[in-house]
């Protein structure tokens, strides 16, 4: 193990661009420090004790899990995919061996460094290169501070001419060279210049959304580019499953790119499949590690962020794809999503503005132009689809317009857009599209009084979103559909629905999933054993603790947790109908009701709005 931290000196490690403190647990890759968790920086720490040595996963599992802890395959594998991941590109350090464990390829350096005066370390190697040196000497460079237009920074000071000033003689040859030299350098920015502008007018597009082009697929064989277009267009067109089949083929037929497993894994994350995104990015960090493409790890590290990151790291690594390839319109709609849900509206549809829509086909731009509405601009969204004509995707164009018709609260003529969606689904082979309409046409259902239809349509959505193998969408209509079933005083139904949905949620590790599910279990089935990983949130947590106080007939200490919840901001989140129901049995002031749009999963919150709007017709005063 690591020498302890010392009063006067402390051990680090160093390889690369990479310094590793033990003492202040930090890591720093190119001088950044990198944030790590405790079981990837323990393995690293390890790693650098021994770098060269092949290290068992029995030994591996002992070290970072001590005491004879029962630890799975998959949790190490996770610490294995931490580790690489914080380290960046020099995560290939990392070797497999494969039936035996891991080898740390990598020149370790052990010294011993001083503290700083204030306690903290630098970060950065004790001797630094002379390079490093020379450009720590010079001033600072400018930043974007926000400085108004004219300001000025402070002036460096500058030496005389008389100082520098060269012999008369050779002040004519000077310039004769620097003429040809600032001569060839405008000739070289041209020529740039005609072949940046050459790239863009004819990009060689593999698809246009992820912004991959043929050269950034590293395939071993010619066809690689053309197969994993064929299988993003599979996918834009609905069919997951063909779209699937394909990229694992390939994956298992070229040995070099990693686009499929990268694909695969953020699939797997929309999915709600956790286990097989982690799967998948373990082996899509094996082939670009050695790639060094930053087009690739700037993609690899924005599905990483869908996998684990919060909103602000899928923002920012999103906009790094961004400024590598303005075009991939894809990491604009990502990024108008997670705005829209910290409240950022105007934020949102300036994003969704960047996206054009020129024709049906392609969910994803089906799906820009539906959130155009539910981010505030109705009529900008109407105009798009009224320039689509309804017959070369009759499902895409009907499911468009209910999404229309409810951003505008006109909840009737979305059901009836969508039931026509569904029905035009089954006829192009729309699954995608009717498996939406299906279950957005329960919601509306539901909300709008009919419950029988509304389970109706729910069970119908239920069947096509197994096959596709949308777990979460399983989880959220199983949930929603044992609120509905209660609603009806059927306690049989309910309780099979709600076991259901808590057997599918051990396949995921959806947090807003998992939390829905906690709070409708605590109000319906107080006794049930979930055995699901609880949500860290402290506003989850406060109102979870306010509805099982209330169970317990502790009103007062309900009232007291829920107002923390509130306070904490769960009015905030998806899970505001369930304080709100909460409220008004605790004769607690209920907030304002907001719209269910967009109308994404999970459409169970809906149930505890239904279960609101029962009471509140029970407690209402009779008219006579």
């Amino acid at each position: 193990m690591a020498a302890r931290p010392q009063t006067s000196a402390s051990l680090r490690y160093r390889f690369d661009d990479v310094v590793i403190e033990p003492h202040g647990r930090r890591v720093f890759v190119a001088a950044r420090e990198r944030a790590a968790s405790r079981r990837a920086f323990d393995l690293l720490q390890i790693l650098c004790e021994q770098p060269g040595r092949v290290l068992t996963r029995d030994e591996l599992s002992e070290r970072l899990w001590p005491g004879g802890q029962i630890v799975s395959d998959e949790a190490l594998t996770q610490a294995i995919f931490r580790a690489r991941a914080v380290l960046g590109a020099q995560g290939e350090r990392i070797v497999t061996v494969r039936g035996v464990g891991i080898r740390f390829d990598a020149a370790v350096v052990c010294e011993r460094t001083e503290p700083a005066a204030n306690g903290a370390s630098a970060g950065v190697p004790a001797e630094t290169p002379r390079a490093h040196a020379a450009a720590a000497a010079l001033p600072p460079a400018p930043t974007d501070t926000g400085t108004p237009a004219g300001d000025t920074a402070p002036a460096v000071p500058r030496r005389r001419a008389s100082d520098v000033a060269p012999p008369a003689a050779t002040v004519s040859a000077h310039r004769g060279r620097a003429g040809r030299a600032a001569a060839a350098a405008l000739l070289l920015v041209l020529a740039a210049l005609a072949w940046w502008q050459w790239t863009r007018a004819a990009p060689d597009w593999v698809d246009a959304g992820y912004g991959i082009t043929g050269a950034d697929v590293h395939a071993e064989h010619a066809d690689g580019p053309r197969l994993l277009g064929e299988a993003i267009a599979y996918d834009n067109a609905g069919d997951r499953a063909r779209a699937r089949a394909l990229l694992e083929a390939l994956h298992d037929s070229d040995l070099r790119t990693p686009w499929p497993a990268m694909l695969l894994g953020l699939w797997s994350v929309g999915a709600g499949d956790a286990r097989s995104a982690d799967q998948w990015l373990v082996r899509a960090h094996e082939r670009a590690a050695p790639l060094r493409d930053p087009y690739v790890n700037a993609v690899l590290r924005y599905i990483e962020a869908e996998r684990s990151g919060g909103a602000q790291d899928v923002i920012r690594y999103a906009g790094a794809v961004l400024d590598l390839r303005h075009d991939a319109w894809r990491m604009y709609l990502a990024r108008a999503h997670l705005k829209f849900y910290q409240g950022l509206r105007e934020a949102a549809l300036a994003e969704i503005r960047q996206i054009r829509v020129t024709a049906l086909g392609n969910r994803k731009l089906e799906s820009a132009v539906a959130d155009r509405a539910s981010f505030g601009d109705v009529a900008g969204a109407q105009a798009v689809l009224d320039s689509l004509p309804r017959t070369t995707d009759a499902a895409a164009w009907e499911y468009l317009a209910g999404r229309i018709a409810w951003s505008r609260g006109n909840g009737v003529a979305a059901r009836a857009a969508w039931e026509r969606a569904a029905a035009e689904a089954q006829k192009n082979g729309r699954s995608d599209i009717g498996n939406r309409a299906e279950a957005n046409a329960g919601l509306a259902a539901a909300l709008g009084g009919d419950q029988a239809g509304a389970i109706a349509h729910l069970e119908r959505a239920r069947v096509g979103m197994i096959e596709a193998g949308w777990v979460g969408d399983e989880i959220d209509l199983s949930l929603l559909l044992a609120q509905l079933h209660a609603l009806d005083g059927d306690a049989g139904a309910a309780r099979r629905e709600f076991e259901r949905a808590v057997s599918a949620a051990r396949r995921t590790s959806d947090g807003i999933l998992t939390s829905q599910i906690a709070l409708v279990g605590a109000r319906l089935f107080p006794t049930a054993d979930l055995g699901l990983a609880s949500d860290p949130s402290a506003a989850v947590q406060a109102l979870l603790a306010a509805r099982q106080a209330a169970t317990r007939g502790d009103r007062e200490s309900a009232r007291r947790l829920l107002t923390s919840a509130e306070q904490r901001g769960v009015l905030d989140l998806r899970f505001a109908d369930e304080a709100r129901l909460l409220a008004a049995e605790l004769d607690h002031p209920v907030a304002a009701e907001h719209p269910i749009d967009p109308p994404y999963p999970p459409l169970s919150i809906a149930g505890a709005r239904l279960a609101l709007h029962r009471l509140q017709a029970a407690q209402a005063p009779a008219v006579h």
